[in-house]
């Protein structure tokens, strides 16, 4: 497989659905939501379904720091790739841990399923599986399932780094010398998104966004981000 500066490959955004939608279509769960890995390890481009935005919003603000499953927690651990959270925390534990007590049981949660996704051994994307108390236990069987999707999401992940698309935004990025950042906020603009939802995508603000826009037209010469997106898939 290609070894890329970057571990934001092309189209990655898009699997981030495409994963999505194979996980709830296939496994019983009440809610999902996935997220990409930045290089200072902290995950962004956060993606939900039927996750209450007050419960999302709740987990970031104060209850991310002790998360079983935070992504911090398996960076090198290259062997957690399915991870199930009632397997990590003991039934005894989970009448005082903070987490289950006062964040996931008063949100009508009683398990965690987190699937992690690496590219050269970088964790760069991980999937996170909710079981409600109105839903049966996972059985060992459905752990298996989801084993299995996690081994054909992880081949598609490798097959995406080998495509032409890849090579030729990764070609772009390097010959302009973009930073890691900078290649996202490519990437996102590659889509026709706005700045503002790329701000909440890369949760970061709006000004930050225009100076590596800014960085970004000054490096490649451009004055606009439909000539970003022109340059970056013409320039052959």
């Amino acid at each position: 497989m290609k070894t890329t500066n970057s571990i934001y490959p092309a189209g990655l955004y898009s699997f981030q659905d495409e994963c999505m939608g194979l996980l709830k279509g296939v496994l019983n769960v009440s809610k999902a939501a996935s997220y990409l890995v930045d290089n200072q390890r902290k995950p962004i481009c956060y993606k939900t379904w039927h996750l209450q935005p007050a419960m999302h919003r709740e987990y970031l603000e104060k209850y991310y720091k002790i998360d079983p499953l935070h992504p911090t927690r398996f960076i090198e651990n290259n062997d957690a790739t399915v991870v199930k959270m009632n397997d990590m925390v003991s039934t005894q534990e989970r009448y005082y841990h903070p987490y289950y007590k006062d964040f996931i049981s008063p949100w009508g949660v009683q398990d965690i399923v987190e699937l992690f996704l690496r590219v050269d051994n970088k964790l760069v994307a991980g999937f996170a599986l909710f079981i409600s108390k109105q839903q049966p236990e996972l059985l060992s069987e459905d752990l298996r399932k989801a084993q299995q999707l996690h081994k054909f999401m992880q081949f598609s992940l490798e097959q995406t780094l080998v495509t032409p698309r890849h090579n030729q935004f990764d070609d772009f990025c390097s010959n302009f010398q973009l930073t890691p950042k900078e290649r996202m906020v490519v990437e996102l603009v590659s889509q026709g998104l706005p700045n503002k939802t790329i701000a909440t995508q890369l949760d970061c603000s709006l000004a930050t966004i225009k100076t590596h826009l800014q960085h970004i037209f000054a490096k490649t010469g451009v004055n606009s981000k439909t000539e970003i997106t022109s340059q970056l898939y013409n320039q052959h």
